[in-house]
């Protein structure tokens, strides 16, 4: 009986890390309702490695992938990477980043996370923004941990749609659609005015 219970746990644990494979310790005992020695517990039997080494590996593999920017030029860390399907980054957030004399986070940093995101998530040489509607959900203050998505829709020719979602925890903070443009940067093609 204790043993079934241990493996639906271990199941669950893995689904959760499946889905969001930044969930912190802390956030896996909180959903599964055990102690956070169990959790760490559950992770060494199952091989799973703490979040700062999941990090990593991930980064290291998505920065490997990465052609359209190079690693530096991408906001917050570039955590995971499928070119032309999705993306994902984790950019935490400092003092440098408040608007003067408050806690907000200056919007530029949350446009530049999810703008480059969308440019990083197309697997081209040079990849620019065409057009852009972006709306900004909630603040985001200092000390949160921004994670942006950002997800491939339809494309045509040159041109591909990015939706790009920003959270902080269980709260949107941005939402973004940008229409991206591959070109050619030697021979100055042009971006034309038709959308996807």
């Amino acid at each position: 009986m204790r043993s079934e219970g241990r493996k639906q746990r271990h199941r669950q644990l893995i689904k959760l890390i499946e889905s969001n494979p930044l969930m912190t310790d802390e956030e896996i005992s909180s959903a599964l309702g055990v102690s956070l020695s169990t959790v760490r517990l559950d992770r060494v039997l199952l091989a799973i490695p703490e979040l700062r080494e999941r990090m990593r590996s991930m980064a290291e593999h998505a920065t490997s992938r990465l052609k359209s920017l190079c690693a530096d030029e991408v906001v917050g860390e570039l955590v995971g990477l499928e070119p032309n399907k999705w993306a994902l980054s984790m950019l935490t957030t400092n003092p440098e980043m408040a608007f003067r004399q408050t806690e907000m986070v200056s919007d530029y940093y949350i446009y530049a996370q999810a703008a480059l995101l969308a440019i990083a998530t197309i697997d081209a040489e040079m990849v620019v923004i065409a057009t852009a509607r972006l709306k900004y959900c909630q603040p985001a203050y200092l000390g949160d941990k921004i994670i942006a998505r950002s997800k491939v829709g339809t494309h045509k020719g040159n041109k591909y749609v990015v939706s790009v979602h920003s959270r902080s925890g269980d709260r949107e903070i941005f939402v973004g659609r940008f229409v991206v443009a591959a070109i050619d940067a030697h021979n100055n093609e042009k971006l034309g005015d038709e959308i996807c």
